[in-house]
């Protein structure tokens, strides 16, 4: 079941399932686009942004026997799952009994902006900063990387994991008994799906949380006993494309056997074939997610940067940096809520009937260099002339112009040259936003036919454990590239826009 663009997504948890179909002995390869659409968020105090578990429960089992049957096939055909899941959103429940102690915390949670700000501008962590600055120095290991630079999020899920053991007693208790399981959206769909047997997540969606060491590969001990967490919740970690186990053969008929778990990101990364270093994925959809692929070497956290494991098959670890982005679809859906448009595809030509924003500038709600959660999202420059067409194309320019922001540090810091730039979801449809960046950035950015590779790349990864296929080469030459965007425009052209909208920025900071 699909249900639309991405910005029609925001605020509701995503779950991808790719399907390995065998008939009539071939095998092939049938992406259901298996969205759990109607999980809305809870919002049981201001910032805090929860989901119900057993409603994705239900949701996610209920999208998959409807996408099997719509398809014409039989649970029986069925060879294999690849699950791809939205990151750093968890929960933990009872080991023994399986109830979870509370509601999934989201990625988008606020509850400890407080403490995130708190910590960042604490003496400790500048203490931390400075000693494994030192030891990298001393050493030249890169081990030390990561901590010399490490900076807490509202993102992350350590800070919010931390606060439910200082806030929920059956939590604590339970994790002094070691009775307490941890989990990601995968970790808790694969306990559920195997009926308690199987607790793994896999290295994307580890890495992803905030709590695990990409370069040592390994749940961080440190940070744990810093923000008092029982290193005895954490689960064991396997492969990307890994044969899981199977689900219980009372849930869908039969046992399947659940062949990847993927983190969305990198599922889409995977998706696109971005096998190389130098290699970069853009993702627009709620969010805007710029991913570098930097193969076997690890870059360490840097304005607004971090490092993460992109996918572990085997020996191979390749290793990703990332950018985010938030609200980018959010902010499209915001002004259809409103009523500045009825469809998202009239967006572009809107912002091209006009020759410019005539002064009208969109702050969004997060900026890409400052962590500050306290950005307030606003319009500036309104005057009595100003249309919704004005307002349309002040909000895609406000895309174009945080791509441009985010592409211009990672060409800084990321010292790989950048091979090829392939775009996806459901804001890659807009061609005013995928243009206007092209000329910005002042290169080529390839778009695909689907649109949505978070399930192409769940797909390929459970194809490769299933042994549809051999190696990443057959992966290739599937790809299939709908539009090249090239650049038409000298990016100087924008300076006087993009110089206004940055000052419109700095004016909105710490509201």
């Amino acid at each position: 079941r699909r249900c639309g663009g991405a910005a029609s997504r925001a605020g509701r948890a995503l779950t991808r399932v790719a399907t390995v179909v065998s008939v009539n002995k071939v095998s092939y390869m049938i992406v259901l686009f298996i969205f759990c659409e109607q999980i809305e968020s809870l919002y049981p105090h201001p910032g805090w942004v929860e989901l119900d578990p057993e409603v994705l429960w239900s949701q996610f089992i209920g999208a998959v026997k409807e996408a099997v049957q719509v398809a014409g096939l039989q649970m029986r055909q069925i060879a294999g799952l690849g699950i791809s899941t939205q990151r750093s959103t968890f929960i933990t429940w009872h080991k023994r009994t399986g109830k979870p102690f509370h509601n999934f915390i989201s990625w988008q949670d606020l509850r400890c902006a407080e403490l995130v700000n708190s910590w960042n501008r604490s003496l400790l962590l500048k203490v931390i900063h400075v000693i494994f600055t030192v030891l990298h120095f001393l050493t030249g290991n890169d081990r030390y990387l990561a901590p010399s630079s490490f900076t807490f999020s509202t993102k992350q899920a350590s800070l919010k994991l931390s606060w439910v053991f200082k806030n929920i007693h059956e939590a604590e208790e339970a994790a002094k008994k070691n009775n307490c399981c941890f989990g990601t959206i995968d970790t808790w769909l694969l306990y559920r799906l195997t009926k308690g047997s199987v607790y793994a997540t896999d290295y994307s969606n580890a890495s992803s949380t905030g709590i695990f060491e990409p370069f040592t590969k390994c749940w961080n001990p440190t940070l744990s006993r810093l923000l008092s967490i029982p290193m005895s919740i954490y689960p064991p970690v396997k492969d990307t494309s890994f044969n899981f186990g199977s689900s219980d053969s009372e849930i869908f008929g039969v046992p399947i056997p659940i062949l990847a778990l993927v983190a969305d990101q990198q599922a889409a990364m995977f998706g696109e074939c971005c096998f190389h270093p130098g290699d970069v994925k853009l993702t627009m959809g709620t969010g805007a997610f710029w991913n570098v692929n930097t193969g076997g070497n690890f870059f360490s956290s840097w304005r607004g940067l971090y490092p993460l494991i992109g996918w572990k098959i085997g020996e191979e670890v390749v290793y990703l940096t990332e950018g985010s982005i938030p609200n980018t679809g959010t902010a499209i859906k915001w002004a259809q809520e409103i009523n500045l448009f009825t469809s998202v595809d009239e967006t572009a030509k809107m912002a091209r009937s006009i020759a410019d924003s005539q002064g009208v500038y969109f702050v969004p709600s997060f900026q890409v260099s400052v962590n500050d959660p306290y950005l307030c999202a606003c319009f500036m420059g309104l005057k009595p002339s100003t249309t919704r067409n004005h307002l349309v194309r002040a909000i895609l320019e406000s895309v174009a112009f945080r791509n441009k922001q985010l592409y211009d540090i990672i060409v800084k810091r990321v010292h790989i040259p950048l091979r090829s730039i392939r775009a996806d979801g459901g804001v890659s449809n807009n061609s005013f936003v995928m243009q206007m960046t092209s000329d910005l950035i002042n290169k080529k950015i390839e778009k695909p036919i689907i649109a949505d590779m978070s399930s192409l790349g769940a797909a390929f990864l459970a194809g490769l454990a299933s042994g549809l296929w051999t190696d990443k080469e057959q992966l290739k030459k599937l790809r299939q590239i709908e539009t090249v965007f090239e650049p038409q425009k000298d990016s100087e052209e924008y300076k006087p826009a993009m110089d206004a909208w940055t000052q419109a920025m700095q004016r909105a900071l710490h509201w």
